[in-house]
C-alpha cells in the first residue's frame, strides 16, 4: 500500500534512505535480505573455507559475492544447490569457485559433496540460507570444531541445531539470523553496484 505521510522513528530504529540510482523495488528487493551479506562480509577471513547452502538464492548470491572478496584468492566459497540446471548461471555469475548439488535436507550427501569440493577438508565456516526446514545439520556436519555456522533461514529449528551439533560432538558456534548489521543496508546496496549480474539477476527475478 502506498501513502503519503509521516513516520516518527525511534531513536533506536533502523531506517535506510532509499538511493537514487536504482528502482525501489530493485532497492527493496536486496534490503530485503540486507542482514546476509552484511554478515558474510564481516564472518570470514581471507584464506577460509565457506559453504552456502541454497546458493541460488538473493541472499546466498549476495552473500557469496561478499565471501568471495574476503577470503580472497587462496579462500574457497563453495555454493550448494538441488537443482543441477543452476549451476552453470551461478557459476557464471562469479560468486562460488564451485558448486555443489545435493539436497540440504540430507545431511550425509551434503557433507559428502561439500568435503570434496574443498580438498577433503572441513570448513571454516557455513551460511544456511534454505527456506526450508531439516537443513540444521546439512550446514553443522561440514564445518570443523570451532567453526562457525551461520543461521541466516528462518525455517531453522534452534533446538534441532543445538542438540543436533550436541549428539554428533560438533563443538562449533552457532549464529542466529539477524535482519540487522551494521552498515547492512549500504553494504548490500553497494553489491548492486559493483556487480552488473547480480544486477541484472535481481531486475529479472525480483523486480
Amino acid at each position: 500500500m502506498d501513502i503519503v505521510g509521516k513516520a516518527v522513528l525511534f531513536e533506536s530504529g533502523i531506517y535506510a534512505k532509499l538511493p537514487s540510482d536504482m528502482s525501489e523495488a530493485l532497492a527493496l528487493a536486496a534490503l530485503d535480505v540486507a542482514g546476509a551479506p552484511a554478515q558474510a562480509r564481516k564472518l570470514p577471513k581471507e584464506g577460509d573455507s565457506v559453504l552456502i547452502l541454497g546458493a541460488n538464492g538473493k541472499s546466498a548470491v549476495l552473500c557469496g559475492y561478499e565471501a568471495m572478496k574476503k577470503v580472497g584468492p587462496t579462500g574457497n566459497v563453495v555454493g550448494l544447490v538441488r537443482n543441477p540446471k543452476q549451476v552453470p548461471a551461478l557459476m557464471e555469475l562469479g560468486v562460488y569457485h564451485k558448486i555443489i548439488v545435493a539436497s540440504a535436507t540430507e545431511p550425509v550427501a551434503v557433507l559428502e559433496a561439500a568435503l570434496a569440493a574443498n580438498g577433503g577438508k572441513e570448513y571454516d565456516i557455513s551460511i544456511c540460507c534454505v527456506n526450508q526446514p531439516n537443513c540444521e545439520m546439512s550446514a553443522i556436519l561440514p564445518v570443523r570444531d570451532d567453526g562457525l555456522v551461520y543461521f541466516f533461514s528462518m525455517a531453522t529449528s534452534f533446538t534441532k541445531a543445538a542438540l543436533g551439533a550436541e549428539g554428533i560432538g560438533k563443538d562449533v558456534n552457532m549464529i542466529i539470523g539477524n535482519g540487522y548489521t551494521k552498515d547492512h543496508a549500504d553494504i548490500t546496496l553497494n553489491v548492486l553496484r559493483e556487480n552488473p549480474k547480480i544486477r541484472a539477476l535481481f531486475d529479472e527475478k525480483y523486480v
